[in-house]
C-alpha cells in the first residue's frame, strides 16, 4: 500500500493515538459524546463511535485508554455517553457519564409492571406475534442471525420518535444488505393490524424477508417491550412511549441496547458493524 506524501491531520492524529505516540506537546481537554461499542475492563479501554472533535478529528470509531479512576459502572455496548478526552503524550478518556434520557411526560400514568429489563448477555425470551402478512412470527426463527428490534406505532406524530426509528432501520436495511434482521414491534396493536403494518412497511420500502413489522396480543407486546426497558401508555387516545433499540446476537443473547432516539444513525450502524465483526 502506498501512502500519500501529505497525510491529513485527522488521519495523522488517529495514527498517533493508535501507536501511543505524542499527538501534541501539551495536554488539551475536549468534551465528547458518542455511543459505546465495547468495553475492555481488564485492559481499561473503551471503544466509542463519537461525534466530531472540532480541530482535532472527525466523527469516527476509536478505541481509547480510560483513566485509572474511571469505574465504567453500567457502561455497556449501546450506552450513550458524554466524556472528556485528554490529549498529550497519550489520548485518555475520563469523566464517562451516561447521557440522561429525559423522563416521559406524565410518567405516573404508566401501568405498573413486574417485567425486569434484560441485561447485556441475557437470553432474550422467545415470543409469538403476527407479522405484516398475517403470518405467525416467532423470535426464535431468527436464531443464528444478528437481529435489531425497535418499538414503534404507525400513527406516531412525533418526527423524532417512530419516524426517526423507522428511518434508521430503513438505513440499516440498505447499509447491511441482508446481513441483519430487523423487527419493528407496534405499541398500538388495536390500530396496527397486519394490513395497516403492511402499508406502513411499504412506505419504508421494507424487504419482507429481512424486516418484520409485528403486532398481536397486547399483553405479549407489553411483556416484550418491558424486557427492552420500553414504557408506554394511552393518554386521551394518544400513545406516550419511550424508545429503545435492542441488538440480539446470533446466540439469542442481548448484545446491546440503545435508549432514546436522538443519536446519529451512523453510530447505530457502527455498533452493528462491531457486532458483525466488520467495519
Amino acid at each position: 500500500m502506498r501512502w500519500r506524501a501529505a497525510i491529513p491531520k485527522a488521519v495523522l492524529a488517529m495514527l498517533l493515538i493508535v501507536c501511543g505516540l505524542p499527538a501534541q506537546a501539551g495536554a488539551r481537554h475536549y468534551k465528547g459524546e458518542g455511543l459505546v461499542l465495547g468495553v475492555n475492563r481488564d485492559a481499561k479501554t473503551i471503544t466509542i463511535s463519537h461525534r466530531e472533535f472540532p480541530g482535532l478529528m472527525p466523527a469516527m470509531v476509536m478505541e481509547f485508554a480510560v483513566a485509572p479512576s474511571e469505574k465504567l459502572s453500567g457502561i455497556e455496548p449501546g450506552t450513550r455517553i458524554t466524556f472528556e478526552l485528554v490529549t498529550g503524550a497519550h489520548y485518555v478518556v475520563k469523566h464517562v457519564q451516561r447521557v440522561p434520557i429525559p423522563p416521559l411526560d406524565h410518567a405516573e400514568l404508566a401501568p405498573r409492571t413486574e417485567v425486569v429489563p434484560l441485561r447485556i448477555g441475557d437470553i432474550v425470551p422467545d415470543f409469538e406475534l403476527t407479522d405484516q402478512h398475517g403470518q405467525t412470527f416467532r423470535l426464535s426463527r431468527l436464531r443464528g442471525r444478528l437481529t435489531a428490534i425497535n418499538f414503534i406505532y404507525s400513527r406516531c406524530p412525533v418526527p423524532d420518535m417512530c419516524p426517526r426509528l423507522s428511518a434508521n432501520f430503513a438505513y440499516l436495511q440498505r447499509h447491511f444488505d441482508g446481513r441483519l434482521e430487523l423487527v419493528s414491534i407496534t405499541l398500538d396493536p388495536k390500530w396496527d393490524t397486519p394490513s395497516v403494518l403492511l402499508e406502513y412497511a411499504t412506505r419504508w420500502n421494507a424487504d419482507p424477508s429481512r424486516w418484520y413489522f409485528v403486532t398481536g396480543a397486547a399483553e405479549t407486546i407489553r411483556q416484550v417491550a418491558g424486557e427492552f426497558g420500553v414504557q408506554y401508555w394511552v393518554e386521551e387516545d394518544a400513545l406516550t412511549h419511550g424508545s429503545a433499540v435492542g441488538i440480539i446476537g446470533p446466540d439469542g443473547r442481548l448484545a446491546a441496547r440503545v435508549d432514546g432516539s436522538s443519536y446519529p444513525v451512523r453510530q447505530l450502524a457502527d455498533l452493528i458493524s462491531a457486532q458483525l465483526g466488520v467495519r
